[in-house]
């Protein structure tokens, strides 16, 4: 039996909190939460599929830069393509690699996964053009211009991917 620091009442020696006070026993070993320090993926969209290169992408986006990660295709669902096309997201619904594991790597961690991966910085992005292509169910035909060119890419047409490229290159999105 041991008394807990806080509010001094006797507790058993294997107790994390304490049952009267709540508070941690031993904070000293409760392992802590620190953000991240540095550049951090805040977002991901997808699937993007680019023009001239092969598979599906998603774009991972920082405050600096957006990353384009090669993804590995996965047998489609139809009958979840359907419902994600009516509005309806479910997990799992899209026809790649999870994508959530971004989030938990570093930029540095996501351009090494693939040789095919890539980056664009914010600051060398001119202007983003989005039409709307009624091919496959609809989508956005994204064209991103740049200094030493332009890439053009496909992405799912919905709010999601729109604001995220409205945030993501404030002031220099046209339709």
């Amino acid at each position: 039996m041991t008394n807990c620091g806080s509010c001094g009442k006797t507790i058993a020696d294997d107790m994390r909190f304490c049952p009267y006070c709540g508070q941690p026993v031993a904070a000293e070993e409760m392992e802590r939460f620190e953000p991240s320090k540095g550049e951090v993926i805040t977002a991901v969209a997808h699937p993007a599929r680019i023009e001239g290169r092969t598979g599906t992408f998603a774009l991972a986006f920082t405050h600096e830069r957006v990353l384009f990660a090669r993804l590995d295709d996965v047998s489609s669902d139809k009958a979840k393509e359907d419902l994600l096309r009516s509005g309806i997201f479910l997990p799992g619904s899209m026809a790649s690699a999870n994508v959530s594991r971004f989030y938990e790597m570093s930029p540095s961690e996501v351009l090494a996964e693939d040789q095919g991966n890539f980056h664009l910085d914010n600051s060398d992005v001119d202007s983003v053009r989005l039409a709307y292509d009624s091919d496959e169910g609809g989508r956005y035909l994204v064209t991103i211009r740049t200094g030493e060119g332009r890439i053009v890419l496909t992405l799912p047409y919905d709010r999601y991917c729109r604001d995220l490229l409205f945030r993501q290159y404030e002031g220099r999105v046209t339709w």
